[in-house]
């Protein structure tokens, strides 16, 4: 009876081992997929969402290039960033015990939204930080434990990677056009209309020159110069957005004449126009006299819903007038 019992109670604790060793592999397998916010083959994402209490940005893949909210042309750069975010992502340590609860609730009420599309998969991610000298935590959706975590080889707030300001994003780019890009490009001078012009490129590079509004050609044009002017169009940047103060302008600006206007036409018979407008400076020493700022310019882009802020030197080369296009001969 001694023996059975032995081999009985021998039964019993492999029994209870083999239950001990089950429950610990579905515990550590569950941890794991709680950690594991890392993506290592990246590139297989083609959708990222991140979105916050107030602001919502998509960045999809098509055809191998990056759009924002299926529209606007984005920053590769900040893209490729991105990217190598989420290939980088790692966990420090488990939230501390005694914030845990907290924790939970600013990802609930304050957090950043990431959805992270591959293929049919998709991931989701909470991210929240309680500024630039806070831990940054991550709650994977699914999940009810959040985590400290770092992304190797960035020494600043994590969180701050994740941006809902759909400016971060965009090119800051007025014009991008290559040469053989270029169909027609019309320059609108407002105080000295004499100076506008058309200049139209044929699909075999030859070359016309029209006064505005384009009812009378010009002769004598030298083409190597119209090749030249054209060039300027390719990687035209901008400064910035308009602030919130600079936009409160932009209703009169919308009604006033454009001290200039640039129209660039693509052989696809699609267009970018843009509507330049002096900035008035503020008076100075008491003067009774406004100025105008010698370096940048307001600009009226995408219909003119949207306003930015254009330093001289990026646009001066493409603000010529008629004159610059004919041969020193004539």
């Amino acid at each position: 009876m001694k023996k059975y019992g032995t081999h009985i109670t021998g039964l019993i604790l492999l029994a209870l081992l083999a239950l001990f060793v089950n429950e610990y592999r579905k515990k550590t397998t569950l941890n794991r997929r709680e950690i594991n916010f890392a993506i290592e083959d990246f590139n297989r994402i083609d959708e990222v969402i991140i979105s916050d209490e107030e602001r919502r940005v998509g960045l999809n893949r098509n055809n191998g290039y990056w759009l924002l909210n299926s529209r606007y042309e984005v920053r590769e750069e900040a893209v490729e960033m991105l990217l190598q975010t989420f290939g980088r992502l790692r966990v420090s340590s488990p939230a501390p015990l005694s914030v845990r609860d907290q924790i939970m609730e600013r990802l609930s009420d304050e957090s950043i939204r990431i959805d992270i599309g591959m293929g049919r998969r998709t991931r989701t991610y909470f991210v929240y930080s309680g500024g630039n000298d806070s831990p940054t935590y991550m709650l994977r959706q699914g999940s009810s434990r959040p985590y400290m975590i770092e992304v190797i080889g960035f020494s600043g707030n994590a969180a701050s990677l994740f941006v809902t300001d759909e400016g971060y994003w965009r090119t800051n780019l007025l014009f991008n056009y290559r040469l053989d890009e270029i169909a027609e490009v019309t320059v609108y001078h407002g105080e000295d209309e004499d100076d506008s012009f058309i200049l139209r490129q044929s699909a075999d590079r030859d070359f016309s020159l029209y006064s505005y509004p384009g009812d009378e050609g010009l002769e004598g044009i030298n083409d190597s110069l119209a090749i030249r002017y054209l060039a300027n169009f390719f990687y035209t940047p901008y400064e910035r957005f308009a602030n919130r103060n600079e936009t409160m302008l932009m209703d009169s600006l919308f009604q006033a004449r454009p001290d200039h206007m640039v129209r660039v036409t693509h052989r696809d018979g699609t267009d970018t126009e843009v509507f330049f407008h002096k900035i008035i400076t503020e008076n100075e020493n008491g003067s009774n006299h406004s100025g105008f700022d010698l370096f940048r310019l307001y600009a009226l882009i995408n219909d003119r819903s949207e306003m930015v802020v254009v330093p001289y030197h990026s646009v001066d080369l493409i603000l010529r007038s008629a004159s610059y296009f004919y041969s020193k001969q004539r």
